[in-house]
């Protein structure tokens, strides 16, 4: 049994410059030397979505979860040494994270542009890529290996590199499509929201 819990959050439109300065210092010092380079907007979503992980640990495990433990390897995919594995998306207006105890996991946003007069056509290519994002998630790849990715007729499974992945669509909220990649079938995907100010101390 695969139990994947996946928690996601509205971004701010102007984030506040103090909010996740907590989660920020308890960061590994090479991860808040690269965040501390980028836009507001961009260092504020990333914060959120590793704040989402650490309360999804903390659900899974019933304790709280010690950012300082997060690993950022190069061009490789970021994890805590002693599990559990997650994976991290945001899109302009939304930020999500899946965390499971069960294997790797890959997870996917994307949002539809509403006032699109193509909307079921992008909703559909959208599906794709997120599927394909997904699988090179968990595959611990990055979107110069898209084009490898494999995709199954129904978006039910997709392989990379001789890996193969269970997929599986997430409702998150309306006009977001999102997919979660996992190595075993998932048979459990409790979705929660939080709310951004919640996130705003760190925890």
């Amino acid at each position: 049994m695969t139990r994947v819990l996946v928690l996601h959050a509205r971004l701010r439109g102007t984030p506040d410059p103090g909010a996740l300065e907590e989660l920020l210092e308890r960061l590994p010092y090479a991860r808040r030397l690269e965040l501390g380079r980028r836009d507001p907007p961009s260092r504020y979503a990333s914060l959120a979505g590793l704040a989402l992980v650490m309360r999804g640990v903390e659900i899974l495990r019933g304790g709280p979860c010690d950012a300082g433990q997060l690993r950022f390897p190069p061009g490789g995919k970021p994890q805590l040494p002693q599990g559990p594995s997650f994976s991290i998306s945001h899109g302009g207006t939304r930020v999500g994270a899946a965390v499971s105890e069960e294997g790797e996991v890959g997870f996917d946003l994307e949002e539809v542009d509403a006032a699109s007069q193509v909307a079921c056509a992008a909703t559909a290519r959208l599906e794709r890529w997120t599927a394909t994002e997904a699988v090179l998630k968990a595959a611990g790849r990055g979107l110069r290996d898209a084009r490898a990715v494999e995709l199954g007729e129904w978006l039910q499974q997709g392989r990379v590199g001789g890996a193969s992945f269970h997929l599986r669509p997430v409702t998150i909220a309306p006009g977001v499509v999102a997919y979660l990649a996992t190595v075993s079938p998932v048979t459990s995907v409790p979705v929660e929201e939080v709310e951004a100010s919640a996130l705003a101390v760190g925890r």
